[in-house]
């Protein structure tokens, strides 16, 4: 059956291009013939990624290349991208909200071979244009076929399935690239060229096909001219001019190379790369004429083509994939009636109260009579699959969770009649849309939710969605400093001028003096700016959507053309808001990472303590949860861990699940700019009467203490008092979400009338209307608020009632998601660990004897601890640590090295891994009771020659050695094992460094733990004393930084933000612009420094911080009051060391008198203390060096 494509009456896509217009346009085409008889029809938009240039839509309007085009009276152009159709529905619909007929076309590339062959056979470019939908059609599956069955390094076609799908469309022979240009140029290739125009001639048809000619100075294009206007002589085919246009206008072809540069990785220094003419801009119908003087046909037929090149979208209902009905059905809407009902009963357990199934009745009627009950169907089969199948699903998103049928059917899990949800803000008989039902899943399972439904529809009937990168501000600047053999350093320079803001554009970053000064001084600074702000905005490369998935009834290709992305993935080339607006069905499947905590938190306690635990049957009036969120210890928590939710929850002090849903919409800049997160929190705390301006208000407000937080409530208030239809209601939600004052003033008058009935004057009408008015632009939607409420209260929840269990699962969804190493991003495994150790959970160190691959909870003497996971560690896979777990669960511990390295699968667990798992401490258990530094040290020197041993005996197993040996291999082992290696123990700064590598933080000990037992003699500190309010006003903290964050304030000065830590905990510091200036140079990650500022307590968030005033050396720090300082000199120390100690002291004098104590030879245990003749002045190469040799071996007073 032939399917159509359409534009849905009730979108703005809606086609008016009829007849009349066809009328109107031919007309127009005619009577701009006596001006200048030209339309451009060969054209390169920004689709055609970093090479064409001319933009044909801002902010989904007609950019400004469209307007002035519209302006100048030109009624038609041609979009004809390199091998793709990814902006033809755009392109469609600026053109003409522009008044230009747009034509739809493509620049294919062809082989003379096979089109689904990888051969080098040689590739040449064809432009093919649709004449009308069957072109518009066929136009899709050529470039579908292109992209999925014909990609080698280009998306390609050949002749046969040209001929094959030739209808509608109309064809130009191409550019100096296309067939019949390069024919006519070679040795005797005239009579080639002439068979080749005749068969294509006999694909498209007399009429269909022209031969194209292009003149932009370029030597072979100037000898193909009157050969290719020979070849229209010999087989009277017409021809038409048509320029090769890339960009707007002529000056900008330096940007344009810039461009292609930037898309080739070349510069433009360099004499190999591609260069293209300096006409290809959009040349004006006059310039074009006067170009192809000799020919005025070929002008002429530009205007024949435009006006044959006609296409019309048929009109049509949404089109949603065949879904399977049981045969008892008649059809699918008794079916869905039927799965709510029983799903509903279920859920009320048998009784069901009578409104409920009045409400069930009202949106059967909407749902089924707009055409959507095969797409509850739909939604709910694979939320069933995924929940049979261990997938978590979440609770609802979004304005679904305002239906009961979707609660009835189990895709949502929030009551909507209970929570006061309504269901018109999902589905309006008003507005006619397609329902958007997003699914929240496990982020683990989305994979395989995608996988079924794929295996139900077709693989040929679902595909993933592109999206198209853009060129942003410091991208765009950096990519072409690139091409300008800019130095990185110095393009970096400039970039961080400008602010790190998402809609920052080159054009308002020109506000901040710092940038505005270097353009105006340094002339290569200004030329960057120039040319980057030519390219910046456009599209750069293509993705693929994080969670769209179209689905579709047929193929997708014969609704939209296909492409290939990433690791070959197959794509739409629309975007998703294009295809949506095509009718098609597009699901979003996001993948939530808080429902994998949550699911596997909930296996650990029913393992652990209730095998039946259900996250869905926890009471949501549970005291202990209300108490932890009220003390802010909400880390971990979904939504509510971030340091301005806390302050919020800290003011607020929740008590009702109520409360939960209305931190989720009151943390928003509207509702915190406007006061009215203020009012709520008042109120919530008896600061403020609560008052109702009509008694009929209360019903509606109550639970927000008589506030209009949710857009509900502006529809509820709008139902009750001003009797408006649900439909009407949603209708001015929307107007006034998107301040349509036309419809907001027709609406308050209905309003204040409506009023007058319900005995309100208009007075107080009109008050209320303009307090919905005002908070209706921020209102947020509830039915949202309240599903999200409702995950943040289930990890609330799983925190204050199973914390061990929940920590662990914390900590295990970190896995993967955590730059280690990073200087700038918090390392969330680290964060969730020091809240573990204040909950009382200590941590067990890696362990390849003791770890599972994920976080898990050991009991030791009765006591609960985290053990670190193996796959926590850096370089240690998933695979890997699998790997490693189970032949220790199958055959025991490993005894070795070389055992762990005999046994385990070297492919998945390879050197490299063993090298981080030992640089963790992961292998010290199999050399216990000896000092890390040694095992490590010694593990560490060995790992190559236990790798290869273990390889050459898995290689004489696989030449079955049994027969040498017998089945025992350790006797192949001990032939192939290679003696020992010795190494020198690690220091403990060795030690500790390896460990941040790996893990991300310090394990075994600290940097600062040398300085601990010394901090009150240096008047100093500990974090934990200000933390627990033992300290405050000015001090010195002695610390490390572990984070570390440049920022700008709005007087465009650099300040920087960072953490810092020592043994008992971390601190928030802030150098701000005026401390900053003067110590930037001292700030890094991992410096080890005395911090010295002023304490902040937020009262309302008890959130405290450091205010740096000053930073310094901390041997300079010990240096000033140290009056004796003795080094520990251990017996084994060698000569040479001694010698260099003495080195070290003789670099400088100062007053510090030094001590050395050594022990005694005949009594070990008694040790000789010598003051030595030495006074010096502390420096740190002194204190590295005893470090390294002796560990920390010092001490002063």
């Amino acid at each position: 059956m032939s399917l159509l494509i359409y534009y849905n009456v009730s979108y703005k896509y809606l086609i008016t291009f009829g007849p009349a217009r066809t009328v109107y346009l031919s007309a127009h085409l005619k009577g701009f013939a006596s001006m200048a008889e030209f339309v451009q029809l060969h054209n390169h938009t920004e689709y055609s990624l970093l090479d064409g240039m001319l933009r044909i839509s801002s902010n989904h309007k007609p950019s400004q290349f469209l307007q002035d085009l519209a302006a100048q009276g030109i009624p038609a152009m041609a979009m004809t991208d390199h091998g793709n159709m990814y902006g033809a529905l755009d392109f469609y619909d600026t053109g003409r909200a522009a008044g230009i007929k747009p034509i739809i076309g493509c620049e294919f590339y062809i082989t003379e071979g096979k089109y689904n062959e990888k051969d080098k056979s040689r590739t040449g470019h064809l432009t093919l244009l649709a004449r009308n939908y069957e072109g518009y059609r066929n136009l899709m599956k050529l470039n579908s076929m292109a992209w999925v069955d014909g990609f080698y390094y280009h998306p390609r076609i050949d002749k046969e399935i040209l001929a094959q799908h030739s209808g509608g469309l109309l064809c130009l022979s191409g550019c100096l690239k296309g067939f019949l240009s390069q024919y006519v140029r070679e040795p005797g290739g005239f009579e080639k060229a002439c068979a080749l125009a005749k068969e294509y001639q006999d694909i498209f048809g007399i009429g269909n096909y022209y031969i194209e000619l292009m003149d932009h100075g370029i030597r072979e294009e100037v000898e193909s001219l009157p050969l290719l206007k020979d070849v229209a002589k010999r087989t009277g085919i017409p021809v038409v001019a048509t320029n090769d246009c890339h960009y707007y206008k002529k000056d900008d072809w330096l940007a344009h190379d810039v461009a292609v540069c930037i898309a080739t990785g070349k510069t433009l220094n360099d004499p190999n790369r591609l260069q293209m003419s300096h006409e290809l801009y959009f040349k004006s119908p006059e310039e074009m004429c006067a170009l192809f003087s000799h020919t005025p046909e070929a002008c002429t037929n530009t205007l024949e083509i435009a006006e044959k090149c006609n296409l019309e979208f048929p009109k049509h209902g949404f089109i949603l994939p065949n879904f399977d009905i049981p045969p008892e059905f008649p059809n699918s809407a008794e079916y869905f009636k039927d799965i709510c009902r029983k799903g509903l009963i279920k859920k009320m357990n048998g009784n069901v109260p009578e409104h409920y199934w009045k409400q069930l009745e009202f949106e059967f009627n909407v749902i089924i009579t707009m055409g959507f009950d095969c797409y509850f169907l739909i939604v709910q089969d694979f939320i069933n699959w995924a929940r049979a199948n261990g997938i978590p699903i979440g609770p609802g998103r979004g304005s679904g969770a305002g239906s009961l049928v979707a609660y009835s059917m189990d895709i949502t899990r929030v009551d909507p009649i209970v929570n006061k949800l309504l269901f018109e803000r999902f589905l309006n008989p008003d507005r006619v849309s397609m329902p958007d039902l997003d699914i929240d899943m496990s982020d683990a399972g989305r994979e395989r939710v995608i996988d079924y439904v794929r295996g139900k529809y077709g693989h040929d009937k679902v595909s993933q969605i592109i999206t198209f990168g853009t060129m942003k501000a410091k991208l765009a600047l950096k990519d072409v400093a690139r091409a300008m053999e800019i130095p990185v350093a110095e393009s970096n320079r400039i970039a961080k001028m400008i602010p790190n803001d998402p809609k920052m554009t080159l054009e308002k970053a020109l506000e901040i003096n710092e940038l505005k000064n270097e353009i105006d001084r340094n002339p290569q600074s200004k030329k960057l700016f120039e040319m980057a702000r030519k390219i910046e905005g456009l599209k750069r490369h293509t993705g693929i959507h994080a969670a769209g998935v179209l689905i579709t009834k047929d193929a997708v290709s014969e609704y939209v053309p296909l492409a290939r992305g990433a690791r070959d993935s197959i794509t739409t080339q629309f975007e998703g808001e294009p295809c949506s607006n095509l009718g098609l069905l597009k699901m979003d499947f996001l993948g939530l990472r808080t429902l994998t905590v949550i699911d596997n938190a909930e296996k650990m306690i029913r393992a652990r303590h209730d095998p039946n635990f259900d996250i869905n049957k926890i009471p949501l009036d549970d005291k202990k949860t209300y108490d932890m969120l009220c003390a802010c210890k909400t880390l971990g928590i979904f939504q509510l861990e971030s340091g301005g939710m806390r302050d919020l929850i800290k003011k607020l002090q929740p008590t009702q699940f109520s409360d939960v849903s209305a931190l989720v919409a009151l943390y928003r800049p509207g509702p915190m700019e406007s006061g009215m997160m203020d009012m709520f929190v008042r109120r919530k705390n008896g600061q403020e009467k609560i008052v109702y301006e009509t008694p009929m208000l209360e019903e509606t407000l109550k639970d927000t203490y008589g506030c209009m937080v949710y857009q509900e409530q502006i529809m509820q208030i709008s139902k009750t008092l001003g009797g408006f239809t649900p439909g009407e209601a949603d209708t001015l939600r929307k107007a006034m979400g998107k301040k349509k004052l036309d419809v907001m003033e027709k609406f308050g008058k209905k309003f204040v009338e409506g009023c007058k009935k319900n005995n309100i004057s208009e007075k107080i009408a009109t008050h209320i209307y303009e307090q919905m008015k005002a908070f209706a632009g921020y209102g947020f939607n509830k039915s949202h608020s309240f599903a999200y409420g409702l995950v943040s209260y289930q990890t609330a929840y799983l925190k204050a009632n199973y914390p061990i269990e929940f920590m662990c699962a914390a900590l295990t969804n970190e896995i993967g998601h955590n730059a280690i190493g990073s200087d700038d991003k918090e390392n969330k495994i680290v964060t969730y660990l020091e809240e573990a150790k204040k909950m009382g959970f200590s941590t067990l160190p890696p362990d390849v004897n003791k770890s599972e691959p994920e976080f898990s909870v050991e009991e030791i003497d009765g006591k609960e601890y985290i053990r670190y996971a193996l796959e926590a560690i850096k370089n240690a896979g998933e695979e890997a640590c699998l790997s490693i777990v189970s032949e220790r669960k199958k055959d025991g511990p490993y005894k070795s090295l070389e055992d762990l390295c005999s046994r385990i699968d070297l492919f998945q667990a390879n050197k490299k891994t063993i090298e981080s798992l030992t640089k963790a401490g992961a292998l010290d258990s199999m050399m216990p009771g000896e000092d890390p530094k040694a095992v490590r040290a010694t593990l560490l020197a060995n790992i190559d020659n236990a790798v290869d041993t273990a390889h050459l005996v898995a290689k004489e197993k696989e030449k079955d050695a049994g027969n040498l040996f017998g089945d025992d291999f350790s006797a192949v082992l001990s032939v192939k094992k290679k003696p020992s290696v010795k190494a020198n123990p690690l220091t403990q700064s060795e030690l500790l460094a390896y460990e941040k590598e790996v893990l991300g933080l310090y394990f075994s000990g600290h940097p600062i733990a040398k300085y601990q037992n010394y901090l009150k003699q240096l008047r100093c500190t500990p974090i934990i004393d200000i933390l627990e309010g033992r300290a405050a006003g000015r001090l010195n903290i002695v610390g490390i930084i572990t984070l570390f964050k440049k920022r700008q304030n709005k007087q465009k000065k650099e300040w920087a933000q960072m953490m810092i830590e020592d043994c008992t905990g971390s601190i928030l510091v802030n150098a701000f612009a005026s401390a900053y200036e003067g110590m930037s140079h001292k700030l890094a990650p991992n410096a080890i420094l005395n911090f010295m500022g002023d304490i902040k307590v937020d009262e309302d968030s008890a959130r405290i911080e450091l205010n740096l005033k000053g930073v310094s050396s901390v041997t300079d720090l010990i240096s000033n009051i140290a009056k004796e300082f003795t080094i520990h000199i251990p017996a084994n120390y060698s000569k040479n060391n001694l010698q260099k100690l003495r080195t070290y002291l003789d670099m400088t004098r100062g007053t510090t008198v030094i001590y050395l104590e050594v022990p005694s030879k005949e009594h070990p245990d008694k040790v000789h203390r010598i003051r030595t003749n030495k006074r010096i002045l502390l420096h740190k190469g002194l204190l590295e060096f005893i470090e390294n040799t002796m560990g920390n071996a010092w001490s002063f007073k």
